[in-house]
């Protein structure tokens, strides 16, 4: 009776506690989460600020070519940079929720008056201030407000500086400004419906789940309570049980954050790496429109054939990573000249590996045979092992494929070679995984999606290979790739 009386308080005790405790955590993760929100739609728009500040700095710089025939003399064209700036927002955002306009004080126009939120930007601005943001309540909904300040570059002189009061090309008296002076602010709107939605999901799920593991805590240490005193290695068990438990799950919820962290960072890679290629297509289309007879449209068709490569790769993997996550990739064995495989992949390799100053070599055994496998598999394995070790291979360095049947005549052997940057040590065991680059500054500074290994060694395994790497960071990392094959008979 007793011992019945000692585990009912005990239970109950238990119960307050989880009571408490869920209340705490779930106050807790609400805001974590809506913080996690913030800082997720923070960096959007920082992205989206970049681009547009980039579109800006374009006009700017394009707009003596504008304003001048090629036999020097001025001839304004009635390109206004500001109309520029805002037809590219409005092509960014079109089919967004976030609006995108500039602002500035004492503006030409109405439009680009601002409201209360950006009159303390441009005042913050005045003061040195680069950037301003918060979350606001906005025609009743909660918006994410972000502004960048935009500074008097020279081609803003034209109409916008001395001297002040003389009207400019436009028709407006000019401002009198200086170079470096306050121009006005890019200012975004992001409404927090769909972030602060995802973020209620996200509470609600890890609330759900820590009352259910608390609630196994509990149901556990009252089992444990109503054989206390009798079978005490029972009770010690049931700890060592517990406490395996808890760091499974602690391992669990490190690898769901580790994931949501890579998926987040997938998202905003992919967002720039799809996003900044086809801002540069469109603007170089508008300068080849305007410039139809100029000697540029080498350079500009060029420009344009490389960004549009760039976007269909990224394209291309992301495509491959989804079939091959949802199993759907097909396998289609056929017979194969490896020869005329590298020769495909040198056509494209080369003139990158030339524009960039690598020197670039092939080794195939002329006498190769034919073999069976997967054409389409090895081309997108030497296409993104090439493409990798290029991209991270200064000027002057050497990149070197080679490929040869392996002693067993029943595989291939595939080597890439090249001498970049090379791999740390402690990253080479992650180095094919999806989403992963060596750090967010290798990223920024050469590209990617962090897709490409990863789909060397998956497409490698789906045709029964494998796929190493051996690197040292300053002299240059080798990549080998073993595929089965079957030769063919004479």
């Amino acid at each position: 009776m007793k011992q019945r009386s000692v585990t009912w308080w005990f239970t109950g005790v238990l119960l307050l506690v989880l009571f408490a405790v869920v209340g705490i955590y779930s106050l807790w993760s609400s805001q974590d989460q809506r913080e996690a929100s913030e800082t997720k739609v923070l960096g959007e728009a920082r992205l989206l600020a970049e681009e547009m500040t980039a579109a800006w700095d374009y006009v700017d710089s394009a707009q003596t070519a504008i304003n001048y025939n090629s036999d020097g003399h001025y001839d304004f064209k009635g390109v206004y940079c500001s109309v520029a700036g805002k037809s590219i927002a409005r092509i960014f955002t079109q089919n967004t929720d976030c609006v995108v306009r500039y602002t500035r004080e004492n503006p030409r126009t109405g439009p680009d008056a601002p409201d209360a939120f950006e009159a303390e930007a441009l005042e913050r601005f005045e003061m040195g201030e680069t950037e301003f943001y918060g979350v606001i309540s906005l025609e009743g909904e909660s918006t994410f407000r972000y502004l960048r300040a935009i500074p008097i570059k020279n081609g803003c002189l034209t109409c916008h500086g001395e001297p002040a009061g003389e009207l400019d090309e436009t028709g407006f008296p000019r401002e009198g400004y200086q170079l470096g002076d306050l121009a006005g602010a890019v200012s975004l709107a992001i409404p927090m419906k769909v972030y602060e939605e995802e973020a209620a999901d996200r509470t609600a799920a890890n609330v759900s789940l820590f009352v259910a593991l608390a609630a196994l805590i509990v149901a556990c240490a009252v089992a444990v309570n109503l054989v206390l005193g009798r079978q005490s290695r029972q009770i010690e068990a049931m700890n060592a049980k517990l406490e395996e438990t808890n760091d499974h799950l602690a391992q669990v919820n490190d690898a769901l954050v580790k994931e949501s962290e890579y998926k987040s960072t997938f998202l905003a890679t992919m967002s720039h790496e799809l996003k900044t290629p086809l801002a540069s297509i469109i603007a170089l289309v508008d300068v080849w429109e305007r410039d139809r007879d100029g000697q540029s449209q080498e350079s500009i068709m060029r420009e344009i054939r490389g960004n549009s490569a760039t976007l269909l790769s990224a394209i291309n993997n992301t495509l491959d990573a989804a079939s091959l996550e949802a199993d759907r990739y097909r396998v289609d064995i056929v017979p194969l000249d490896i020869l005329d495989a590298v020769n495909a992949v040198e056509q494209t390799v080369e003139p990158l590996a030339r524009e960039k100053g690598v020197a670039f070599e092939t080794v195939a055994d002329p006498r190769f045979p034919l073999v069976l496998t997967d054409p389409s598999i090895i081309h997108k394995v030497l296409m993104n092992l090439l493409s990798n070790a290029v991209k991270f291979t200064e000027p002057g360095g050497e990149v070197k494929l080679e490929i040869a049947l392996g002693d067993d005549g029943a595989s291939m052997l595939i080597t890439v070679s090249d001498t970049g940057i090379g791999i740390p040590e402690d990253e080479l065991k992650s180095v094919f995984e999806r989403f992963r680059q060596a750090d967010s500054s290798i990223s920024r500074r050469y590209g990617g999606s962090g897709l490409g290994l990863a789909l060397v060694k998956e497409m490698s395994e789906l045709l029964g290979g494998s796929a190493t790497v051996e690197s040292v960071v300053g002299v240059g990392s080798v990549f080998h790739v073993t595929v089965p094959c079957n030769v063919m008979e004479d």
